[in-house]
């Protein structure tokens, strides 16, 4: 995890891995997520667009944590997996983007 501040901003940008998100992310009845208490707004992927970054349920189950929140996803789940190897392969077959 890696903590630090926009020091002309000040906001609080937080780094986790899928897993950590698990261990220290949670859900408010109203949906807000939170880490060790405090709200996260925007939730900025930096992993998760090949397979083998989700060895374990735990990682899926992370990534789902986030997106059954109010945070905003950057990018969108559709839109992470458009980004996906397997996803653009089968994109790429004739007629499947017309379809």
């Amino acid at each position: 995890m890696v903590g630090s501040r926009s020091r002309r901003h000040r906001i609080r940008v937080v780094r986790l891995s899928f897993a950590e998100i698990m261990d220290r992310c949670t859900i408010g009845d109203d949906s807000r997520l939170f880490i060790d208490g405090a709200e996260i707004a925007v939730a900025y992927y930096r992993s998760g667009y090949a397979p083998t970054d989700f060895p374990t349920d735990k990682e899926w189950e992370g990534r789902w944590l986030v997106e059954r929140s109010r945070a905003i996803s950057v990018p969108s789940l559709a839109y992470h997996l458009s980004g996906c190897k397997k996803v653009q392969q089968v994109l790429a077959q004739p007629g499947m983007v017309e379809r």
